[in-house]
């Protein structure tokens, strides 16, 4: 089924590690993104549920693209929501392109892991040598459970990072 959101649970703990230096936001779109062409197909029934958008160089170059597009609307809508006492959002390229691929990539993966069409190496073989005994209910509990785990790493990244803030340079100097 297109746009299925639990493939945005990998992403979670990778915006908690990696804070600022990723974006889930373009990582989330670029999961949308990859699934354009199975929605296409569903909606004409012509062509292959799982294409060439699910193989490792399509989830490649859709994930250029996505950065590409991705980047200056994502700054835009997180600026447009941030307080006013607070810096301007800037997304560096470097972040939109490892976001988007990994977006794109980690779908491929997924869903190379899953299911039986996916052929992740095309068009240099048709064969899926990724796919396991994983069950789709297996994978999806996987999906939802890494964002959650992600969700609570990343409020406690978030928690210890305000409170170094709050913590002035003054303070220290008496300990020294």
């Amino acid at each position: 089924m297109p746009f299925t959101p639990y493939h945005v649970g990998p992403g979670v703990p990778i915006k908690a590690i990696l804070q600022d230096r990723f974006s889930l936001i373009i990582f989330s779109g670029a999961q949308v993104v990859i699934d354009l062409q199975p929605l296409v197909v569903l909606l004409t029934g012509r062509g292959e549920i799982h294409g060439s958008t699910h193989t490792l160089l399509g989830a490649t170059v859709l994930g250029i693209g996505t950065a590409l597009v991705m980047r200056y609307p994502t700054q835009w809508l997180l600026n447009l929501f941030r307080p006013r006492s607070m810096p301007r959002v800037e997304i560096k390229w470097k972040t939109a392109y490892l976001s988007a691929l990994l977006g794109t990539i980690s779908h491929a993966v997924i869903d190379a892991l899953i299911y039986p069409d996916v052929e992740p190496f095309w068009p240099f073989s048709a064969a899926n040598p990724l796919r396991s005994g994983i069950t789709t209910p297996q994978m999806i509990t996987f999906c939802w459970l890494s964002g959650v785990v992600g969700l609570v790493l990343y409020i406690i990244a978030r928690s210890i990072k305000k409170a170094r803030t709050k913590v002035s340079p003054l303070d220290h100097s008496s300990e020294e």
